[in-house]
């Protein structure tokens, strides 16, 4: 293997996938040399190429252990490399903060996991034997003879966090759509704080959110929330005015309250959202609530916001604010409200409550960029390859992590991102999951559009899955839809971490839809999602005249999709047909029927989680997105038709029935 080859491999540079026709694609060498520049490699320079291959392999060899030591727990294994001509010295582990101090004579009789010459010289790598450790990360000092080095070892579960094993239904919502009950013209945690009490009477067990992630406040506009400000931090917007403290005996508040801009937001029947105005309104009405937190606020709540901002700190000051004070507030009231929505869930006996979304990316232009850019790639962003969604790939200009430079700092960056956002939920579902795996680099090469896939360190980025699912108590949920690598498959099956599944898209090889009984158990089963359209749109072809509409496609190509609907319609009802016991459902029967008639079909799969959309419960035409694209349609402003009380009051008798299904 020649340098510039052993290097695309270390690295983690593809060298081919299966494309989803079953066509096996080759990256050329120059694509893949793109890759590793967008990563600050000089593919021209001999002399670094050398260097980065000794770095990322000889040199592993040459101390006792790695940074991080990933350690079953199950059955604890520490991995250290050694001359084999060590193997006659003594070995000291000892682990300060569970008071562990191991102690072995010799390194004989044990089972050699691996092996590599440099320079004549035998390098080996034993496995021993530890103690169990509570899972979590624990600082190790390893001393062979007289040689010291220190590792964090990571004390792995075998799954990540499970709830009991018994089929759950819930429902998906994006928060900002819900018919605002304070008529401020978005969806906020008082809302979700009633929804949850619904979904209680129901006997539901999680709601699933969309990202909650910060925005840009300064552009109301940018509203994709898979194109984020930070992942790691909340976007006000969701804060209720009514739930706070503040505005209870607020003068400033009051008055606002009675403004020409706000009577205006209370009178809008607006169908999308306008976030200008509701920024703009809603950021004053903020400012009031801090400026009498400030004036009024008891010394008990002063000292839980000096908390939270302590215990915060690191990732509150990536706001880079001029205004700090005023927003960590934002953060501590959106999190403390947050937090009561999922309290309330567990009020109501839910098994799972509230499960957050953790977007694939963040924002060239934003502050998690901003503050951990060293940690990403240049020129290079993520997008997904060929699709039959999406014929000429995707480039959703998000920038790509540089693979080696995630490994900072033990992976702080990564932890520290699972982490805030396993908090005050019950559940997190990570959006292309397969991204812990591989990701599709978009890039120019020679002036021309190109991609290839890069791979990451898969078995770290799990572990911390595992780990943080535990200390956070949350079940993980791995959004798998795409093309997915069939190692990835096992990985997400072994390590109890649920798939999910678009209904529209489970086919058998012959595009009939797959029997009820072969829908994936270990899952999260839904009818529809925010990237396809809501049922009712989907069965009476609005999705395809909004595109029409919007010039996304012209006549002839409505044409010939209009008559690929009518088929995939056609597939529904049989399979609808072959597993109801209900009088048949034709072409021109009413969509709300036939997707009552769905949902009850596949609530008795044998699917984990079963969720329904309140979008297809609202009977809504509109998508909120429409993949591909950004000026042309108002994506995720679209707003639900009805109150969610009268949402659930219409449905009553299907999410009663659905709950006698799953539970019977």
């Amino acid at each position: 293997m020649d340098a510039i080859s052993q290097l695309f491999y270390l690295h983690g540079i593809g060298y081919e996938f299966t494309k989803y026709t079953g066509e096996q694609v080759f990256f050329s060498e120059d694509t893949r040399k793109r890759a590793l520049q967008c990563c600050g490699v000089d593919t021209n320079n001999e002399a670094q190429i050398a260097q980065l291959n000794y770095d990322l392999d000889a040199s592993n060899w040459l101390g006792l252990v790695a940074n991080v030591s990933l350690v079953e727990q199950q059955s604890p294994l520490l991995k250290i490399k050694i001359d084999e001509r060590q193997q006659n010295l003594p070995v000291n582990i000892t682990v300060p903060s569970l008071n562990i101090n191991i102690t072995l004579n010799n390194l004989y009789n044990l089972a050699v996991t691996g092996e590599y010459y440099l320079h004549g010289v035998r390098y080996i790598e034993l496995a021993v034997p530890i103690n169990e450790m509570p899972i979590g990360y624990h600082d190790a000092a390893v001393k062979v003879g007289e040689q010291l080095a220190r590792t964090q070892i990571w004390s792995v579960p075998d799954q990540v966090f499970q709830v009991e094993d018994v089929k759950r239904t819930g429902l998906s919502i994006q928060l900002y759509t819900l018919k605002n009950k304070a008529q401020l013209g978005v969806g906020d945690f008082n809302d979700l704080l009633e929804l949850t009490a619904l979904c209680g009477t129901k006997n539901m067990d999680y709601i699933l959110l969309n990202p909650l992630h910060l925005l840009f406040a300064n552009i109301p506009e940018r509203a994709s929330p898979y194109s984020p400000n930070s992942r790691a931090l909340l976007n006000p917007l969701y804060i209720s005015v009514a739930l706070s403290a503040d505005a209870q005996n607020n003068t400033q508040l009051n008055v606002l309250m009675d403004s020409d801009d706000v009577i205006d937001l209370l009178n809008a029947t607006d169908q999308f959202i306008n976030y200008h105005k509701v920024s703009q309104v809603k950021y004053a009405l903020f400012k009031a609530l801090y400026n009498h937190f400030e004036l009024t606020a008891s010394n008990e709540r002063r000292e839980a916001f000096d908390k939270f901002c302590n215990e915060n700190l690191s990732t509150l000051s990536t706001l880079n604010s001029t205004e700090p004070a005023f927003d960590y507030y934002l953060q501590w009231q959106a999190t403390v409200q947050l937090a009561l929505c999922q309290q309330s869930c567990k009020d109501q006996g839910m098994a799972i409550g509230l499960i957050n979304d953790l977007a694939v990316g963040c924002a060239g232009d934003g502050a998690e960029f901003y503050n951990q850019q060293a940690l990403f790639s240049e020129g290079a962003n993520v997008g997904a390859p060929p699709d039959p969604w999406a014929e000429a790939g995707q480039n959703w200009g998000l920038p790509a992590l540089n693979p080696q430079s995630l490994q900072h700092n033990n992976y702080q960056y990564y932890r520290s991102l699972i982490r805030a956002n396993m908090q005050s939920v019950g559940g997190l579902r990570i959006d292309h999951v397969m991204a812990i795996r591989r990701l599709w680099w978009c890039f120019d090469t020679n002036g021309h559009q190109d991609g290839c896939y890069v791979y990451y360190p898969f078995e770290h980025l799990l572990a911390i899955l595992k780990i943080e699912s535990h200390i956070n108590q949350s079940i993980v949920i791995g959004e798998d839809l795409g093309i997915v690598p069939p190692e990835v498959k096992h990985a997400l099956s072994t390590s109890g971490i649920f798939s999910n599944s678009l209904f529209y898209f489970e086919k058998q090889h012959d595009g009939e839809f797959l029997s009820v009984d072969d829908l994936a158990p270990h899952c999260l089963l839904m009818i529809a999602n925010h990237d396809v359209p809501p049922f009712s749109g989907w069965w009476c072809h609005d999705d395809l005249n909004i595109k029409q509409q919007y010039e996304l496609i012209n006549k002839s190509e409505y044409e010939q999709q209009k008559q690929q609907r009518i088929q995939e319609q056609h597939k529904l009802l049989r399979f609808i047909n072959s597993h109801s016991n209900k009088p048949e459902l034709v072409l021109n029967s009413n969509a709300t029927d036939v997707y009552a008639q769905l949902a009850l079909c596949l609530a008795g799969s044998q699917s984990g989680l079963f969720a329904l959309q309140i979008d297809d419960l609202d009977e809504q035409k509109y998508p909120v997105n429409i993949p591909g694209t950004d000026k042309e349609y108002p994506n995720w402003r679209r707003v639900l038709t009805h109150s969610s009380k009268d949402i659930f009051t219409k449905n009553a008798p299907l999410l009663a029935a659905i709950d006698s299904i799953r539970k019977g």
